[in-house]
């Protein structure tokens, strides 16, 4: 199911709270497998993404994966690819790491050829051998024989530490002056993470988005720190010639990342499942799934959550009304993920907005609003964009010696100007600059308190008003987002951060 938290309720927030966990964890809701809806799911979910074993990447990832060696830190929310830089606590273990490990570079820049990842789903997959499953690689959406949702994307895992791995090679390089290599391992990372980006489940594709949003931002920083040391034709090499190649379209506005499609597939099946061949939600099997969800993080709510899903069973639409809802809810959002996005149609209220929250109640609780993927797609924009914009303005750096004055300045030899594109501007124009030569300004960020000078290029943020970078968010959900200078260097350099 779709696992994105926005959410209208205090009740869909502790529904989606709970789905995610599920994600995190792999299986909370466990049960004798239905073989037949789950190999509909399966079938349907592996027809999305059809392509020759020779075009996929997963095995060559996989098997690089289970060759590595621990890193000293274990990989997670608190410690992961942001996190790593030379002046850190811990950093000699952290780049012998890397060093150690230097196949999952030749598996990187092979895997980054590949048209897709192509990891099937489904744990009993034929293609996926044991030695993965143990290791938890696995994509696996799994209906119970009561209608209990089992969801494990563990295999996410991997990707996580690849970036980690990635962040800590490109940093050993650059430290030994071999700043292509550094440049190759970071661009091969993200290729393969863009690609990540087209997976089917809401879920996978909303933290491959994070993971390239993350990686693309490290590039900066690291862009920032050897500014002095890397040569002007590299900058301009991964401007002009690696970076480009992450564009999601036909031009730079991210058309061709599709909406997920996976999640639909899911609920319909699921749909059928609790219905069990009758013209209502069979009660004891939508209180079992929903109640268990909805009580997962306060057991002794179980009862009464399992009450209400029982009377909601009596009053629910039919099956074939509550698949035209999904299909209608779907649809909606598909045309809304094709317009340009500040299109008049976008401010209708959506056919998910409008659904009746008791007699669709399956569908109101099982999908949450796409309006979170769409805040995400905006932000890959402004991290692709951001970067090789970055990247052009180190090059005339490293050539002429100072910042430009203007950034049109750099666009004849070091910036693809197509790239200079934000998403957040209602009136589709470019990003915002100001030159500030020696003059500083204090800036209030996520990171606390930082003086910018020299030149700054930033994106409005989602309220797509310029706050002249007074307040910027890494996110854009207060302010702007600064994408040059790189405000995590900057909060190092100057020790708001460590």
């Amino acid at each position: 199911m779709a696992l994105l938290p926005i959410l209208r309720s205090s009740t869909r927030r502790r529904l989606v709270s709970s789905l995610l966990s599920v994600v995190a964890a792999s299986s909370v809701l466990t049960a004798t497998a239905d073989v037949r809806a789950d190999e509909r799911v399966t079938r349907e979910l592996n027809q999305l993404e059809s392509v020759s074993k020779d075009n996929t990447a997963w095995r060559g990832l996989f098997d690089a994966y289970l060759d590595m060696t621990p890193c000293p830190q274990a990989i997670g929310a608190d410690f992961n690819q942001v996190d790593v830089w030379p002046k850190m606590t811990g950093w000699a273990p952290i780049a012998d790491w890397a060093a150690t490990n230097d196949h999952v570079g030749d598996a990187l820049k092979e895997a980054a050829e590949k048209i897709v990842i192509g990891l099937p789903y489904g744990a009993d997959a034929r293609d996926l051998t044991q030695k993965y499953r143990d290791a938890g690689l696995v994509a696996e959406v799994r209906i119970g024989d009561e209608g209990e949702l089992t969801i494990d994307f563990s295999y996410l895992q991997a990707f996580r530490v690849f970036s980690t791995w990635t962040a800590a090679e490109m940093y050993r390089r650059f430290e030994k002056g071999e700043y292509t290599e550094g440049f190759d391992a970071a661009i091969a990372n993200a290729r393969v993470l863009r690609t990540l980006c087209d997976r089917h489940m809401q879920a996978e594709k909303s933290e491959a988005i994070v993971l390239l949003s993350d990686a693309l931002s490290i590039m900066r920083d690291a862009m920032y720190a050897y500014v002095e040391r890397i040569p002007a034709e590299e900058f301009k090499r991964v401007a002009k010639e690696e970076l480009p190649y992450l564009k999601t379209a036909d031009a730079e506005r991210v058309k061709r990342l599709q909406m997920p499609e996976g999640d639909r597939i899911v609920i319909e099946v699921l749909l059928e499942e609790l219905f069990y061949g009758g013209s209502t939600p069979d009660p004891q099997r939508l209180a079992t799934v929903f109640g268990a969800i909805q009580s997962q993080s306060k057991p002794l709510t179980r009862f009464g959550a399992s009450k209400r899903w029982e009377r909601i069973a009596s009053v629910h639409g039919s099956l074939d009304a509550s698949k035209e809802k999904l299909t209608n809810v779907y649809d909606d959002w598909w045309r809304r993920w094709r317009i340009r996005p500040y299109d008049p149609i976008q401010n209708v209220p959506t056919e998910f907005s409008k659904l009746n929250e008791v007699r669709y109640a399956i569908i109101a609780e099982s999908i949450s609003d796409l309006q979170s993927l769409f805040d995400l797609r905006n932000r890959l924009i402004v991290e692709i964009n951001g970067t090789i914009l970055g990247a052009g303005l180190c090059g005339y750096r490293a050539e002429f010696g100072n910042w430009p004055r203007d950034r049109e300045m750099a666009y004849a030899i070091f910036i693809p100007k197509r790239f200079d594109f934000d998403p957040f501007d209602k009136g589709y124009g470019r990003f915002l600059w100001d030159y500030l030569g020696s003059r500083s300004r204090a800036v209030d960020t996520d990171y606390g308190r930082i003086d910018i000078d020299e030149c700054v290029l930033y994106a409005r943020g989602r309220d797509h008003e310029d706050s002249s970078f007074e307040e910027a968010s890494l996110d854009g959900l207060t302010g702007d987002m600064i994408v040059w200078p790189p405000l995590r260097q900057l909060a190092r350099e100057q020790g708001v951060i460590d």
